[in-house]
């Protein structure tokens, strides 16, 4: 396959990754009160977490902000995709719990302020495919590199 391809596919998937966590950690600094909900009903099985609530929240917004920045500007490409990876399971993994605890949840608070109100089948749905997005870009990365190898050999 042709590098600049690659390149290109690679550079798409990055944007993406990084406008929706850029969105998604402002939205939710601006009002994180649907996310807050989220952490608290966890904590009806989690007591502890109540007293973290806001702080949870807010470090997950700084921590999008930062994995955005680092995906739109190309810097530790690896490392950026690396958190990208491990929030997106993360937080399906928080809502896989509700969704197999027969919980209704009508807004998962992923994008705060900006709303995009989205019930947990078609957050998981969202979530699964930018995990496969994150996925592919770790792939696309992996064959940019081997093809560099190949063409200096």
């Amino acid at each position: 396959m042709n590098p600049s391809y690659l390149n290109k596919a690679l550079t798409v998937i990055r944007f993406v990754l990084g406008i929706l966590f850029l969105v998604s950690g402002i939205g939710k600094l601006i009002s994180g009160s649907d996310a807050r909900y989220l952490v608290e009903l966890l904590a009806t099985e989690y007591y502890w977490l109540i007293e973290y609530a806001n702080f949870i929240v807010i470090t997950t917004s700084i921590i999008e902000l930062v994995l955005a920045v680092l995906l739109i500007w190309n810097k530790l490409l690896k490392w950026a995709l690396a958190g990208t990876l491990a929030m997106l399971i993360g937080f399906s993994s928080v809502l896989s719990y509700f969704y197999f605890q027969g919980m209704s949840v009508e807004n998962c608070g992923c994008f705060g302020a900006f709303g995009f109100a989205s019930g947990l089948e078609f957050t998981l749905i969202r979530n699964a495919v930018l995990i496969l997005l994150t996925i592919i870009a770790f792939v696309l990365i992996a064959k940019t590199k081997s093809k560099q190898i190949d063409d200096t050999l």
